[in-house]
């Protein structure tokens, strides 16, 4: 059970980088697709984020694999809990997606699944392994 959430963070985390790479590499390529915090813009700090939760499920269940995977994921989740409350004031700032879904909901909903899977894997991981086990 152990692999399969580690392994269903890492492809989580993946495809969470994928889609802020994307999305980063729109903003450069064709201007204003992202919401700025201050000179940076905020599709880059999430594709960081989920790249550095995609580096720390690669790791596996360590200390510096802990620290790895918050260091990327309170930005993400701040950044996309934020968006969510500013589109449900009425702010218009996330990027559509798919059904014209804001994008930050979807990251808010990836980030609460990657909290969900990290601390899944890390509890399998403190178990103390069977002798017999597959």
């Amino acid at each position: 059970m152990e692999k399969a959430a580690r392994y269903a963070l890492l492809l989580l985390a993946f495809s969470g980088a994928l889609a802020g790479g994307q999305l980063s590499l729109q903003h450069l390529s064709f201007g204003e697709v992202c919401p700025m915090l201050g000179p940076i813009p905020a599709c880059l700090v999430v594709f960081l984020g989920y790249l550095s939760i995609s580096v720390s499920a690669a790791l596996g269940a360590t200390s510096r694999a802990k620290w790895l995977f918050f260091l990327g994921w309170v930005p993400v989740a701040g950044l996309a809990f934020s968006g969510v409350v500013l589109e449900l004031l009425g702010n218009d700032i996330c990027p559509p997606g798919a059904l014209g879904i804001p994008q930050c909901v979807y990251s808010f909903a990836m980030a609460m699944m990657c909290l969900g899977l990290f601390l899944l894997y890390r509890r399998f991981a403190a178990l103390p392994k069977l002798s017999g086990e597959i």
